[in-house]
């Protein structure tokens, strides 16, 4: 019998109905997709929309282009002339009764009202990663997000809600004031530099007492005396400048403290998601912020961000969303490089200071697993990335299951099937290891499986003398476990010889 042959998504863009009528084609098929019933592109602009839709016309698959201005009636107008065209026009005509679906570019902020207007189920992509064509127009790009909403090319997106984007304008606002707050303190830092007044060395201008004190006497109308300092005073034209540069300062910080509590009214008075249910504001933030190092800001943005733990397969994609997993590039079954993805940037942010924070001190498990791992590599910032991951996978699952943070049943250590033989016998499977076994010795590590725990819980940064090279040897060793199998036989072999031997040299004479 004639093995089928599998298809390609050509085929099925061609003749969507053949994996209704012919499921048994796809017994052999490895990577099959379903192609849906139409396609929707959106390619969004400050002024207009342009849009694409593909449909099916029996056997040939048409398109249709409009152009809609991005006031509110022309988006709604967009969205009724395509329900149109696909109920008149496509044959089969698809099933229209569940929500619309279409794919649109993220412009800034241009695509929202597109979603409020269009309702349905949209996908948001990156317009960098949407693969225009060679010639970029408008209408291309369109056909181009059109052919990608009807093969699936990517997932579905979520739309957060009212409150949820409310949430996180205030945030982004008061990280605003924070930001322009300290850049009037710098500038307050860079004048008073040129005219020779350096009390900056002993403390923050804005925000120390006594220092800000000296500054604002020195700009006063009539300062006082100059001391130990610069003798020579400030025009009257930068003390001008440098009081306006006060009082921006004073107000931005205030805005940020009257956006803080209105930051924390507003998280709490919602209800949010768990895997089973929901909790209200207070109780959530109240149990993330039982991770170590994890304040209630911090808890906040989680929240703003994250949303639900429902948005999310497992853990790994949500420590991806906060762009703490990386992506590794791998040739010849060995990884040449690791790249971050870029993620949440506020999420990211407010993990790794967490993170640092916990390194720094390294008096909670996280914290000292971080420190030895940057004692081990030399990396802070990879060892505060690494720390940063565990918080999110931690916090997710607080998140999942609305309980505190714990400890217990938390592996930090990740478990190797090592065979175990002392360390002196390495040797027998890489030379280069005969350097390295006095040190290992002289620091408590006397068989590989103590040589492994030691590795995974980064504890081997105390140990003076282990340089890269000794790292690059153990982490191909643990990485190549099996191909060390036979080793383990001869080593096996070697040892039961030299047993029986002993044993024949204690046993008495024979007479």
């Amino acid at each position: 019998m004639r093995k089928n042959k599998a298809l390609s998504v050509s085929d099925l863009i061609r003749d969507p109905g053949i994996l209704a009528s012919n499921p048994t084609h796809f017994s052999d098929c490895d990577d099959a997709e379903y192609v849906k019933e139409y396609g929707i592109g959106i390619d969004c602009h400050s002024k207009f929309i342009e849009v694409c839709i593909r449909y099916r016309s029996g056997k040939l698959i048409l398109k249709a282009y409009g152009r809609f201005p991005t006031d509110w009636e022309g988006l709604v107008a967009g969205r009724d002339w395509c329900l149109e065209v696909l109920r008149t026009k496509a044959s089969p005509a698809p099933d229209l009764s569940g929500p619309l679906h279409y794919l649109v570019e993220s412009t800034a902020s241009y695509h929202m009202p597109v979603c409020m207007a269009w309702g349905g189920k949209p996908t948001i992509i990156n317009p960098a990663i949407a693969g225009a064509a060679k010639k970029k127009t408008d209408v291309l790009d369109a056909a181009t997000l059109a052919l990608h909403d009807q093969i699936n090319v990517w997932r579905e997106c979520y739309i957060t809600g009212e409150d949820v984007r409310t949430l996180r304008v205030l945030i982004s606002e008061r990280e605003r004031c924070i930001h322009d707050a300290t850049a009037a303190g710098n500038r307050i830092n860079n004048i008073i530099t040129r005219f020779g007044l350096t009390v900056w060395r002993d403390g923050s201008v804005v925000k120390d007492p006594g220092i800000r004190a000296i500054v604002e006497d020195r700009i006063s109308d009539q300062p006082s005396g100059a001391g130990d300092l610069c003798p020579f005073p400030i025009p009257m034209e930068v003390r001008l400048v440098l009081r306006s540069e006060y009082k921006k300062h004073d107000r931005l910080t205030t805005q940020a403290e009257e956006f803080k509590s209105r930051i924390f009214e507003k998280a709490r008075s919602m209800d949010w998601e768990t895997d089973t249910g929901t909790l209200p504001g207070d109780e959530m933030i109240r149990i993330l912020s039982t991770a170590p190092q994890v304040g209630e800001l911090t808890a906040v943005i989680w929240l703003a961000h994250v949303i639900t733990p429902r948005r999310f397969r497992n853990a790994k994609a949500l420590s991806a969303y906060c762009g703490l997993d990386p992506s590794l590039k791998t040739s010849a079954g060995k990884v040449t490089s690791a790249v971050i993805r870029g993620g949440s940037k506020p999420l990211h942010k407010a993990l790794n200071m967490s993170a640092h924070r916990l390194i720094h001190y390294h008096n909670e498990a996280f914290g000292i697993w971080g420190y030895n791992l940057q004692q081990q590599t030399g990396k802070k910032k990879k060892a505060a990335n690494a720390v940063a991951r565990k918080l999110s996978v931690a916090m997710y699952y607080m998140m999942k299951t609305g309980t505190e943070f714990s400890y217990d049943n938390y592996n930090s250590i990740r478990n190797i099937d090592v065979f175990d033989i002392p360390v002196e016998d390495l040797v027998l499977i890489n030379r280069d290891f005969r350097r390295y076994i006095r040190i290992l010795k002289e620091n408590g590590i006397h068989t590989t499986v103590g040589l492994a725990t030691a590795y995974i819980t980064c504890s081997l940064g105390a140990c003076h003398g282990l340089g890269r090279k000794f790292f690059g040897l153990l982490k191909d060793f643990l990485d190549h476990l099996d191909h060390h199998v036979r080793y383990k036989q001869v080593y096996d072999e070697i040892q039961e010889k030299l047993k029986n031997k002993e044993d024949m040299d204690n046993e008495p004479a024979k007479s």
